[in-house]
């Protein structure tokens, strides 16, 4: 589609539309659960957080689910590692053909992959998971994509471990480049403070102006630890002036757990979960991230959002400032045991920031009416200080006791609700979406079988909200992503739909004029499914059995270019059918965020 189709496209769907056709008005806040995880790129493996076991069975809340304030409480953010005696699936297909079919329409962004030399996954192709994507909002042929990857050798690990690449086109998706990230960690070549750093995840990629990207990752050490002291964790964050093609060395834009000369200082701080917004036209620059709080004795305290500014393209960074409301004089209302903050900047330099928390009558979090909500917090004043506003319910998953951690039925990966949000460059409205199980089936408070459904609310202002919309089908979606342009929004996710035996995963989506989304079918992006159950192995909890495939990520991801073309962004398990053989990897396919290509 030509360019200048699109755009008067555009031009008549603002007219026609105007604010999409919502009616903004507030959404009552909402409800419980949240998900923890083992992540093989986990902070967590390095810290030693305290369980409570009277908050994982708490019935003091009319929501059958645990709060996210109790997950969090009870260490579910912590990491299992790996177990040296188990078998990922991965390794009976070395020595077999891939079953899956070639990949056709999808295109696989990963080149150049590895083979993982050490423990549980050994002689698999390296794993890619949980990904990033971003449009040049001036050259909407110029993508970069990221993702926890895990191709690279860790020798003072004696593992794989994750360290930041990216993923760069120039010809609107259609083939991709692989440029690693320089000195983010220690296999990467970080000196000074950033040499103790062993692993980086959490990628998460944005545009600001003359071509210039900004990657920001958390970086974190896996030195064993005393009880009490959380390791070093920071932010950082890598940019690219040319497009995504070189990448200057990171600025540290957050760091504890370790000294001027590189040493570990003991700290009850652990950084996760940071996120980065930019602004298009003026470049500032914003990252976010929750900041986990524990007392000397490891037990946790709150886990606050917060935010650092940049207005010189990425080399410095100002004061932290505080998102979540504090708990000096709580009387109620939105907390600051919160998780998953996801930032944009609107037009008028105006930044927002969706994310997930509890909602308390008091701090201890234990009455009836207390609940987990989507909040978005609105500052005008770059990112000193900040209004919270609850956007609409969030009924996290059911925990599965064998693997500790939220996950759908029948299935071992993690999952939570954390949001995503985003906002329209022609309409200024945003549209936030996340995930979760209000549409389960319990029998009391027990889950009889999750049903998790992608959920999407808007606002033209970030204070005034519409009613929640909700997009799925019977089966399961998780891990929603949102991109809009002028009046037009797609939601991507994760779907069991199109596997009759409600195991395997495709990717698909729903897109249309503002409110109507609703009403799309959803189209599948995944050219076959496949089964997630092939990397990263736990033993269950309960049952003492291997379970394959703890982890895939903890979000996908969306963009749309100008041109009105849309780039899905998830981890697929096939591989690359006659190329590697089933693994994690990231994939990508164009698609007209008009439905042109039906």
């Amino acid at each position: 589609m030509g360019l200048r189709r699109t755009a008067a496209i555009a031009v008549l769907a603002v007219a026609a539309l105007g604010l999409a056709g919502m009616p903004a008005q507030a959404n009552p806040a909402g409800r419980a659960g949240r998900a923890g995880g083992p992540l093989p790129v986990d902070p967590g493996a390095a810290r030693s957080a305290t369980r409570s076991a009277a908050a994982r069975h708490a019935t003091t809340h009319t929501v059958p689910n645990e709060l996210l304030k109790e997950v969090l409480a009870e260490g579910d953010d912590d990491g299992q590692g790996e177990e040296a005696d188990l078998s990922a699936l991965c390794q009976s297909f070395i020595t077999q053909p891939n079953p899956y079919r070639p990949l056709r329409r999808d295109v696989d962004a990963i080149r150049d992959d590895q083979i993982v030399q050490a423990g549980t996954q050994q002689g698999c192709s390296t794993a890619q998971n949980e990904t990033t994507i971003a449009v040049n909002p001036f050259n909407p042929r110029n993508i970069v994509a990221g993702s926890n990857d895990y191709r690279l050798f860790n020798t003072r690990e004696a593992r794989n471990d994750a360290s930041g690449f990216a993923y760069t086109s120039f010809d609107g998706g259609r083939t991709w480049r692989n440029v690693q990230l320089p000195k983010l960690t220690f296999q990467t070549g970080a000196t000074g403070q950033l040499n103790i750093m062993d692993s980086a995840g959490d990628p998460a990629i944005a545009f600001g102006p003359h071509d210039t990207v900004y990657y920001a990752n958390l970086v974190f050490s896996r030195a064993t630890v005393p009880a009490g002291d959380q390791g070093a964790s920071g932010l950082v964050v890598s940019v690219s002036h040319d497009g995504g093609l070189t990448w200057a060395d990171p600025s540290i834009v957050q760091l504890d757990g370790v000294a001027a000369d590189g040493s570990h200082v003991p700290t009850t701080f652990f950084n996760d979960k940071e996120w980065i917004g930019v602004d298009p036209i003026r470049g500032t620059a914003y990252v976010t991230w929750t900041r986990f709080t524990f007392n000397a004795a490891g037990a946790y305290q709150e886990s606050p959002i917060m935010s650092r500014r940049s207005v010189d393209g990425g080399r410095t960074w100002g004061d932290a400032a505080r998102i979540s409301p504090s708990l000096v004089g709580f009387t109620g209302g939105i907390t600051p045991f919160s998780q998953g903050s996801n930032p944009v900047v609107t037009a008028d330099g105006t930044l927002q920031v969706a994310y997930e928390s509890s909602v308390c009558a008091t701090a201890a979090c234990d009455q009836p009416t207390d609940h987990d909500a989507v909040v978005v917090g609105t500052s005008r004043d770059g990112g000193q200080t900040f209004r919270n506003t609850e956007v609409g319910l969030d009924f996290d998953f059911p925990r599965n006791a064998d693997t500790g951690r939220a996950s759908l039925t029948g299935e071992n990966f993690r999952i939570n609700s954390y949001p995503q949000l985003t906002v329209d460059r022609f309409t200024g409205r945003l549209w936030v979406t996340w995930a979760d199980d209000r549409n389960g089936q319990y029998n009391g408070s027990m889950s009889v079988r999750t049903n998790g459904d992608a959920f999407l609310a808007t606002s033209a202002n970030g204070r005034d909200w519409s009613p929640t919309l909700t997009l799925g089908t019977p089966q399961d979606e998780v891990f929603p992503a949102v991109a809009a342009l002028a009046g037009r929004v797609a939601v991507t996710y994760y779907t069991r739909h199109y596997d009759p035996t409600g195991i395997k995963l495709d990717y698909a989506f729903q897109s249309g004029w503002g409110r109507f989304v609703t009403h799309d079918r959803i189209r599948r992006l995944s050219s076959e499914s496949s089964d997630p159950s092939i990397q990263f192995v736990a033993a269950g909890l309960v049952t003492g059995k291997v379970l394959q495939g703890v982890f895939i990520g903890d979000y996908t991801a969306v963009a749309v270019g100008v041109d009105f073309q849309l780039h899905p962004c998830w981890t697929d398990f096939r591989g690359n059918p006659g190329v590697t053989k089933p693994n994690q990897d990231v994939m990508t396919r164009s698609v007209s965020l008009l439905g042109d290509d039906d």
